[in-house]
């Protein structure tokens, strides 16, 4: 199996189509030397009563993904909202200087939370951000805050491994094209597993308990079983609006009813 070891180096030239999208990475070029994206940093709080914990990283050129956040709006706050200040702007340190962000249900107003895990779509360029607050607009508090510190923007990463395994599994590159997007390149499946999904997880030897279910080749994830992959296609796959590659260290392609591991491929780490 390919979970052992995962390394990133240059790519002759990489072009793939996503979602009608188009990728380019020049031979010049470095993959962002050992992972896809970057950890900008955890919130640190200035509040403690208001609990904020998280993790936020670089996703794309306008957008971060926050991890594991949790927030207990304090009683005195009435208006809770993530703020983003920019480099060079008025607002050089956290405060209520900054642009208001809204969360993934499309809201400025935040509520408490507990081990969320999201994208934030931001207003301004991913490195002219200089910082991320959870401010409380009532009371003029900023509760807690991220500082970014030579944030770069995420591209492509081809990783080091392909599949190769049971049931005439194999692929040509495997990319991750965002951090909720993989892309595989010419994959051959023979299509004979009664329950096989693409799976992400954690825990090892690979299995499917505790792990996500990504979706199938066609961004569907309700569906029963993966089909044949023969000849070989493009595949691309989808992580579910609450997941990211951030948090796994595995991407496999997996039969839940006879638990058997087809094939994976390991995941970078920020």
């Amino acid at each position: 199996m390919a979970t052992t070891k995962l390394a990133v180096g240059l790519l002759a030239v990489l072009f793939l189509t996503v979602n009608g999208a188009s990728y380019v990475q020049n031979a010049d070029e470095e993959y962002n030397k050992n992972f896809y994206g970057q950890k900008i940093g955890t919130f640190v709080q200035d509040v403690p009563l208001a609990g904020i914990t998280g993790e936020v990283f670089a996703a794309a050129h306008r957008a971060i993904w926050v991890q594991k956040f949790r927030l207990n709006v304090p009683s005195d706050c009435t208006s809770v909202v993530f703020l983003v200040g920019e480099k060079g702007g008025a607002a050089v340190q956290p405060d209520g200087g900054g642009v208001p962000v809204k969360d993934n249900k499309n809201s400025i107003e935040l509520a408490s939370v507990d081990n969320a895990n999201f994208t934030l779509n931001l207003p301004i360029e991913l490195e002219d951000v200089a910082w991320l607050s959870v401010y409380c607009r009532n009371t003029n508090e900023t509760l807690a805050s991220v500082v970014f510190n030579d944030v770069e923007t995420p591209t492509p990463l081809e990783l080091n491994e392909v599949f190769k395994g049971e049931h005439r599994v194999e692929s040509e590159r495997v990319v991750i094209v965002d951090h909720q997007t993989v892309f595989i390149q010419n994959l051959q499946y023979d299509g004979q597993g009664p329950a096989t999904w693409f799976i992400a997880g954690n825990v090892l030897p690979v299995t499917s308990n505790g792990a996500t279910k990504l979706s199938n080749q066609d961004g569907v994830f309700d569906y029963g079983t993966l089909p044949s992959y023969l000849p070989a296609r493009n595949v691309t796959v989808q992580f579910p609006r609450d997941a990211s590659v951030f948090e796994f260290d595995w991407l496999s392609l997996y039969c839940t009813q006879i638990h058997l591991n087809f094939d994976d491929v390991k995941l970078p780490t920020p």
